[in-house]
């Protein structure tokens, strides 16, 4: 019995040691991070934090404090992380919410960013600029695309007879709305003309404009554990070279996960272009290394799967990097390599269902973004895939697309 009382002594005697020794860590934690924070030792703050958490550390202003230090260095993806833990101690905090509602935006986490708008008190709404609105965006773009796709190519080919899509005026408007917090809708329009000339034995045959027609529409859902998903699809009118129309749609269905850096996307389609079945397969990575948008990229791969055609299989490979330039002046470049014909992309709102392939494209875009409205200008390189033929045989040929675009959107 002795010895019984002997061990729970130093039992309750080494709980109590250990006991103090985590309070002593918690109050040097505490001191030296308050000094640091007084100080603007953002650096050295968020390096105390770490180590802090990593002995299992971890209180109300230890989170505050990081999440200051994070939003301070420009890195607002992990900012927002904190001032979500912080948040979650003091839930109707309106200077944390502001906070956390700028670290969403300036992450690229704009639909976050909505969604804790609704829950502030109207003046905390009035300071953040937030107004609720059912439309969500408006878009309205268009271009000229310019090629060297002439009759003088015809001599080149050895071959008599010739069909060939040469220049293009395109226009497009986009609609979003909010159908609620989690809910989005988006619906478009596009035109296309397209200038086609069909020679035979040296002499034009045939010289029109081909027109085409396409309505999208995308319906989006946000879960609070950060997932995107959602569906959509598009109806497509295309006039053909020779006579009458073609009616073809798209199907597609998306899936996504926010994480501090990174939101990995699977999506999968169905379209019956040219009146035969074609399925894709695509997976993307957009990543944003420096926590903010200032620097961001986008890689992705698809694969097409055509049962019916005589290519059973086609691969893209797409790379995409913004970078903000200065002020409020970002620059995009693109660039993919593959048989883009008939690839469905931006969940069916761009869709690559042109008369001949794009083999490659490259292209630069600037951005000017002033509070609610956004102004892009941008030009694209594409290398397209034509071919000459004569009663017998056939041959491909590769030519060059130019194109030159301007948008204006209004986000709500």
């Amino acid at each position: 019995m002795y010895r019984l009382g002997i061990t729970l002594f130093f039992i309750i005697l080494t709980l109590s040691s250990l006991r103090a020794q985590d309070s002593l860590r918690l109050l040097d934690t505490d001191s030296l991070t308050y000094r640091q924070y007084l100080d603007g030792d953002f650096r050295n703050l968020i390096e105390t934090s770490r180590k802090a958490r990593q002995e299992g550390i971890s209180f109300y202003y230890l989170n505050y404090r990081t999440a200051i230090a994070y939003y301070a260095l420009k890195n607002y993806a992990k900012a927002a992380d904190f001032y979500k833990k912080t948040l979650s101690e003091t839930p109707d905090d309106p200077t944390l919410k502001e906070s956390l509602y700028y670290a969403y935006l300036l992450s690229g986490q704009k639909e976050y960013a909505a969604i804790l708008a609704r829950t502030m008190a109207p003046h905390t709404q009035a300071i953040v600029e937030y107004t609720p609105s059912v439309m969500d965006h408006i878009s309205l773009s268009g271009g000229y695309m310019t090629n060297d796709n002439k009759p003088d190519l015809l001599s080149n080919t050895g071959f008599d007879s010739l069909n060939q899509y040469q220049d293009m005026i395109f226009s497009a408007l986009d609609i979003g709305f909010k159908l609620s917090a989690r809910a989005k809708l988006k619906l478009g329009y596009q035109l296309y003309s397209t200038r086609f000339q069909g020679t035979a034995d040296a002499l034009l045959s045939r010289d029109k404009q081909l027109a085409q027609h396409q309505l999208m529409a995308a319906l989006e859902f946000f879960t609070p554990g950060n997932v995107t998903w959602g569906f959509a699809g598009g109806y497509y009118n295309i006039e053909k070279n020779d006579v009458g129309k073609s009616n073809n749609y798209s199907l597609t269905a998306f899936l996504n996960k926010r994480f501090t850096y990174t939101v990995p996307e699977i999506a999968v389609a169905y379209s019956n272009f040219g009146g035969i079945n074609q399925y894709q397969a695509k997976g993307s990575l957009t990543y944003y290394p420096l926590g903010n948008l200032d620097f961001y990229g986008i890689s992705s791969a698809a694969v097409i799967y055509n049962p019916d055609s005589w290519t059973t299989e086609q691969y893209i490979f797409s790379q995409h990097f913004g970078v903000k330039l200065f002020g409020p002046l970002w620059l995009d470049a693109n660039a993919s390599l593959g048989n883009h014909l008939n690839y469905i992309s931006e969940r069916s709102f761009l869709v690559y269902d042109t008369y001949d392939a794009i083999k490659a494209l490259a292209g630069l875009s600037l951005s000017w973004y002033l509070k609610k409205m956004t102004l892009s200008t941008g030009y694209q390189w594409q290398q397209k895939e034509g071919y000459a033929f004569s009663p017998t045989n056939y041959t491909t040929y590769k030519y060059n697309n130019h194109l030159i675009n301007i948008a204006l959107s209004w986000n709500f």
